[in-house]
């Protein structure tokens, strides 16, 4: 419960996150671009895509808050902006 409403599905917490502790941040934006539609696991639940209601800037400003704040102890990523060029101009 958060505020006293049940929360639907399962939050694990972003610290946990592999994607924020690998040596680059190519899962990470391919998973806020593109959205999850089929989870891992039935638990996890989906996430919606968010590419065309962000622009590169706003998903790179995201992923750098993300890793510093889940990932405190790895360093900072480098070459996001060509990371998120990259992936929105891949076939998902």
């Amino acid at each position: 419960e958060v505020g006293g409403l049940p929360l639907f599905g399962s939050r694990p917490s972003l610290a946990l996150n592999s994607n924020l502790h690998s040596a680059t941040s190519d899962n990470l934006v391919q998973v806020i671009l593109h959205g999850i539609t089929e989870p891992a696991s039935s638990d996890l639940g989906y996430m919606p895509a968010f590419g065309n209601s962000m622009s590169d800037a706003q998903v790179e400003d995201l992923v750098s808050f993300l890793r510093s704040q889940f990932a405190p102890d790895k360093p900072a990523w480098t070459g996001i902006r060509e990371t998120v060029a990259r992936v929105r101009s891949s076939l998902h």
